[in-house]
């Protein structure tokens, strides 16, 4: 039976400190994303009134939960009608809603997140030391932060023992600690560089053995001289074909259930070139789930 999809949009910055992302669905969409999967399903979402300033503490607490509910019910409202949800951000706090629907719809002891980044998102409310709560998602799915970072019935999404994190190498000393407490797999990019890709995914893909499969993608694990139209850009990032090695090695295995890509900025790459390098990308995700 042919394969039914679904785009999701995730219309959340203010969970960053950087503007912007909140369009790329439309930018995605736009470029021709719906012809990629099928003439998927479109799931777009009211977009926030725009952030005007930063308070301390959860910034843009409620904003963002907001959105993050909002893309649970729609996540779940898709899975119920047998659809493979792919979801656009927007910055990754959202992935607290999406892993809220993907937990509670096949249970948190039966998902596995691979979570392509630069960053490991796995501070708690009180390990944050900025406040933006897209360096949080990982915690708060995983039920290590303050209820106000709760989106559906259950505190706890995901098990740290089914989180994959690839590519990282931007981690606050705290998020070291926190990962190793859950029990999260941390590959990062320079254990990429020295150990090398096939090694990694060597272990990566037998730990995801009876596992449903959630990708998480966030364009600032690319290097930035192939792409830097995103909030962060780090150096010694990952290429574009070792992403797309990631990706496809985990979507071989017939085992995924879903898709997210997040923090790519429309307002920063005016000529869209970074925009036409994401869509290879993704046209890649979309050719191995056909």
């Amino acid at each position: 039976m042919e394969r039914r999809f679904a785009l999701a949009e995730a219309a959340v910055s203010c969970g960053s400190p950087t503007r912007g992302s909140e369009e790329a669905f439309h930018a995605l969409v736009e470029a021709g994303l719906p012809a990629l999967f099928g003439g998927a399903e479109l799931a777009p979402m009211e977009k926030p009134v725009p952030c005007e300033s930063w308070p301390e503490g959860l910034r843009h607490l409620d904003t963002v939960m907001e959105v993050c509910r909002c893309l649970r019910v729609n996540t779940l409202a898709a899975l119920g009608r047998g659809e493979y949800p792919v979801i656009i951000g927007g910055d990754h706090s959202c992935a607290m809603g999406s892993l809220a629907a993907l937990g509670e719809f096949y249970g948190a002891e039966n998902l596995a997140v691979v979570y392509v980044d630069a960053h490991t998102d796995i501070n708690t409310d009180r390990t944050s030391e900025s406040g933006y709560i897209h360096g949080m998602d990982l915690a708060a799915v995983c039920g290590l932060c303050c209820d106000e970072l709760t989106v559906g019935r259950n505190k706890v999404n995901l098990l740290g023992e089914n989180l994959h994190i690839i590519g990282a190498r931007s981690i606050d000393p705290p998020e070291y600690g926190v990962a190793e407490r859950a029990g999260a797999h941390l590959h990062t990019a320079r254990e990429i560089r020295e150990r090398g890709l096939e090694a990694v995914l060597g272990e990566l893909l037998p730990a995801l053995a009876g596992k449903r499969v959630h990708i998480s993608f966030d364009v600032d694990v690319l290097d930035p001289a192939e792409f830097t139209a995103t909030g962060y850009n780090i150096p010694e990032g990952l290429t574009v074909a070792e992403v797309e090695r990631i990706v496809s090695a985990v979507l071989d295995t017939g085992l995924t259930c879903s898709f997210e890509c997040v923090e790519y900025n429309p307002a920063m790459d005016p000529y869209k070139k970074d925009l036409g390098t994401l869509m290879g990308i993704l046209r890649t995700v979309a050719e191995k789930l056909k």
